[in-house]
């Protein structure tokens, strides 16, 4: 298996798919689209940890592709669809600004970061720019945070922005401790949780959870 990763280049185009799905989240109107968008994101991210594990021989990594799958790939998704259930909500995504300026943004965004890190740092088993893809990662979900209303489309940056991180920290330390990961994922897990819990909250108590309205609660 380790000639038909090295074959299919599949550590080059996995992290390039992992960028991809982040630079989609722009491009979409509905929340269900967006999670379903973060799926694919957390599902490529366990791929390539996985490969990289069947490349490198490592238990380690395997565990942490599983953990990874289980938590970012199916619990954490399952839980923001049961958030948008709950609260009742329109769907539509709502930003700030076009999909397309959007869009045209994160590309700006993309060859900064590429442009900056100019060849890029190369780990063992790690393709030499997943830094970079890394890097862009962070950044569109920072973006996301900043230009969407809805305080979902906003967890679902942060929870892309944690993808970036944790890539970023497999990339230069070629795997983390098995408790740093579990320590990770667990208050990842808890953040989410207290995010919904605010959420649905602020649904039943103001009506909204478009958090663009509640600056007009300011003294």
């Amino acid at each position: 298996m380790k000639d038909w990763i090295d074959l299919f280049h599949v550590l080059d185009f996995v992290p390039v798919a992992i960028l991809l799905t982040a630079v989609s989240l722009n491009a979409m109107k509905r929340l269900e689209s967006c999670i379903k968008a973060y799926v694919l994101n957390s599902w490529f991210l366990s791929l390539l940890i996985f490969f990289v594990a069947v490349k490198e021989g490592d238990t380690h990594l395997y565990i942490a592709a599983f953990l990874t799958l289980a938590t970012k790939g199916l619990l954490l998704p399952l839980f923001l669809r049961s958030i948008v259930r709950k609260m009742g909500t329109t769907h539509i995504v709502e930003p700030y600004i076009s999909n397309t300026l959007s869009l045209t943004i994160s590309g700006i965004l993309i060859a900064i970061v590429y442009v900056s890190l100019g060849k890029g740092i190369f780990v063992t088993g790690f393709s030499s720019y997943v830094l970079k893809i890394s890097i862009a990662v962070i950044l569109m979900g920072l973006f996301i945070m900043i230009t969407r209303k809805k305080a979902v489309t906003q967890v679902l940056g942060l929870l892309f922005m944690e993808n970036g991180l944790f890539m970023a920290g497999f990339s230069l330390t070629s795997g983390m401790p098995i408790i740093v990961e579990l320590g990770i994922l667990f208050d990842l897990l808890m953040v989410v949780i207290i995010l919904g819990i605010f959420m649905i909250q602020i649904k039943h108590k103001f009506s909204s959870a478009d958090l663009d309205q509640l600056t007009t609660l300011k003294g």
